[in-house]
């Protein structure tokens, strides 16, 4: 059903939180948008299935998923009996649960590239732990980056001391010959090459991951996936199970646990094995409700057709967006593969805000990439492209996309 016009009360609470919280939000993507001010939600109060509500009570089918990590649904009922289950015996404790041997094995067990398993909280910092441990494992200080690992791997900008931003290098997706030149400029000094899949491109996976690990075995240094986004989403494996390409260390986060925050590193035994002298180490490594919640998410991976779902709905989305756009004649799609499509139209930024305007006044919340969930059911999605049709109308008839 569609959200009504009125967000006062999300504004309002926005006002106010600026006063005491910088940005309003601890997530720079959750941020509300002073151009959307009285159509953007700035808070959500409840999710159930594939469908949240904000402050004011207007109700959205939400593609963005919390950027991500829900991919069965809010308050999908196993996680949820999950958490309250395990609330029952303790969060944290002095000494380990065997939890974390279950979901650990569990883990090797699913995702071809896992010998060994160690937990977190967040991706950004296992992705940290994997570059710390590819350091320490080759002796080399350099790394080669693709996409984006996470604020905290972040190496540009204000904040980073330049001796820092130097071990870093950041290369671009789908072609190998800049990192093979980097791999000549700098021989013997390469760690690793660390990579996120790109989106609406990420087809050219199919290649250049392939390329990747023949060129870091060639020259001794360790290949990462970034799995934060496409583990448990393009596949139980992610990227690396998709594209057939093995690394040597993988980071997996959001759709592990279907939001309660969990992470994890995983890869060769005897990389891994150097956590026993280089120090990653967390106090909630392994609080027990994310590792609950991973295991019923588990669970209903393996018991139910998640993967599969999310492709078909991706799918129905995609098909159904784009057709609309062909009608119009305009260069607005949903582009890369069906889990996990990218938006693309001309523009900038400016358009794109106005849809996303658009959609919300329409009840349907969307994202630059859209995270569609194993809760979105066909009537969902069929109901989120009609809407998407009557804003890219109203947007045509106004030349927006002339």
């Amino acid at each position: 059903m569609p959200a009504t016009q009125s967000v006062e009360k999300s504004w309002l609470l926005r006002d106010r939180a600026l006063r005491s919280i910088p940005l309003a939000t601890q997530t720079h993507s959750k941020a509300a948008r002073e151009s959307l001010r009285d159509i953007e939600p700035c808070y959500i109060i409840r999710g159930d299935g594939c469908r949240v509500w904000d402050v004011d009570d207007n109700e959205y089918i939400d593609f963005r998923s919390g950027l991500g990590p829900i991919t069965l649904g809010y308050r999908f009922p196993a996680v949820d009996d999950a958490v309250r289950r395990q609330l029952d015996d303790g969060i944290i404790f002095s000494y380990p649960h065997p939890i974390e041997v279950e979901v650990a094995e569990r883990l090797v067990r699913l995702i071809p590239c896992a010998e060994s398993v160690r937990f977190l909280k967040t991706g950004g910092e296992a992705m940290a732990a994997a570059h710390r441990l590819a350091r320490a494992f080759t002796g080399r200080d350099l790394l080669l980056t693709c996409g984006y690992h996470g604020w905290v791997n972040r190496m540009s900008g204000p904040g980073v001391p330049e001796i820092i931003q130097g071990t870093y290098r950041g290369l671009p997706w789908g072609d190998a010959s800049p990192y093979e030149a980097a791999f000549r400029e700098a021989p013997g000094e390469i760690a690793a090459v660390s990579v996120a899949c790109s989106y609406a491109d990420i087809d050219k996976g199919h290649g250049f991951l392939a390329d990747l690990r023949d060129l870091t075995e060639r020259h001794g240094a360790l290949l990462i996936f970034d799995e934060i986004v496409t583990g448990f989403r393009l596949a139980l494996g992610g990227a690396g199970e998709y594209f057939g390409v093995t690394p040597d260390l993988a980071v997996f986060a959001k759709g592990i646990s279907n939001g309660v925050p969990l992470s994890c590193y995983v890869g060769r035994a005897d990389v891994m094995a150097r956590v026993a002298d280089v120090n990653i180490s967390s106090t909630f490594g392994g609080d027990t409700l994310g590792l609950a919640t991973a295991r019923a998410a588990l669970d209903t991976y393996e018991r139910e057709d998640v993967i599969e779902t999310l492709w078909a709905r991706g799918k129905q989305l995609m098909d159904g967006v784009n057709a609309h756009s062909a009608r119009l004649g305009i260069a607005v799609r949903l582009e890369g593969l069906p889990p996990m499509p990218e938006l693309t139209l001309p523009g900038g930024g400016a358009l794109r805000t106005r849809l996303e305007g658009e959609l919300l006044k329409r009840g349907v919340m969307i994202y630059t990439v859209c995270y569609p969930s194993f809760s979105h059911g066909e009537a969902d999605v069929a109901e989120a492209v009609a809407a998407i049709g009557d804003a890219l109308d109203s947007m045509a008839a106004q030349g927006m996309f002339t």
